[in-house]
């Protein structure tokens, strides 16, 4: 079993965490602490670790552009 821990820093962390929340999978912990929003997760195969990270970075750039998106209008 592998583990890994991702922390992003930001003004919106807390809004990013909000708004991808209910596409983390049900093994996934995140925590929003002030400007910080660290994810905690275990998978078996590294393949998998990779994938996830890469599904979960790809819904936080996604969020973070319809937030900037917002804050323009």
């Amino acid at each position: 079993m592998m583990r890994a821990m991702l922390t992003i820093h930001g003004k919106d962390a807390e809004a990013l965490g909000r708004a991808i929340g209910p596409d983390n999978l049900p093994e996934m912990v995140m925590k929003a602490e002030g400007e910080s929003l660290n994810f905690e997760f275990s998978v078996q195969k590294i393949g998998t670790m990779l994938a996830t990270l890469d599904d979960l970075l790809m819904n936080l750039k996604i969020a973070e552009e319809i937030l900037v998106c917002g804050d323009e209008r």
